[in-house]
């Protein structure tokens, strides 16, 4: 291999590595963001968890349950070691949360409170439009973290 394929080898893996980075970065925030605003107001959280459609027949311990999902979510892509199961974790809530407001969206009888959106006053539409942003932006961080090098990673070869 020649030394300018090596070089843009390097290249390629810096940019998947960068990329990966990037993502989990605004993923972390988004989780991050979602857990301290739901902890700030939690007793308004919980009163429109327990009164949301669907969600209300979970039961109680839900909106504890969702901020605990919330905190694991912070833990588990702050650990560079965890990152992949919290990309994969993070994906499966978000296609969940997507899930629930396709249903919301259309079939259910009236739209229920904002609880669970990102931002406080945003419309079930917008929210859905965020959340397939969020999906796709999970998605290409899992393939891009599949794919990087491991730090440190050296291309010196060691023969003994």
């Amino acid at each position: 291999m020649t030394f300018q394929r090596k070089s843009q080898n390097t290249q390629t893996m810096r940019t998947k590595n960068l990329i990966a980075e990037t993502i989990i970065f605004l993923l972390l925030l988004m989780w991050a963001y979602t857990f301290v605003s739901k902890v700030l107001d939690f007793d308004t959280f919980r009163r429109q968890i327990n009164g949301a459609y669907l969600l209300s027949a979970l039961g109680s311990a839900l909106p504890y349950f969702l901020q605990l999902l919330h905190l694991s979510l912070v833990i588990l892509l702050l650990k560079k070691s965890w990152r992949k199961i919290g990309l994969i974790t993070s994906l499966s809530v978000m296609l969940l949360y997507t899930g629930y407001l396709i249903y919301i969206l259309k079939f259910a009888p009236s739209i229920p409170c904002s609880c669970i959106s990102l931002f406080r006053g945003l419309i079930w539409n917008d929210q859905l439009w965020i959340n397939l942003a969020v999906l796709t932006l999970n998605i290409i961080g899992l393939i891009m973290f599949s794919y990087k090098s491991p730090p440190h990673s050296s291309h010196v070869q060691t023969t003994y």
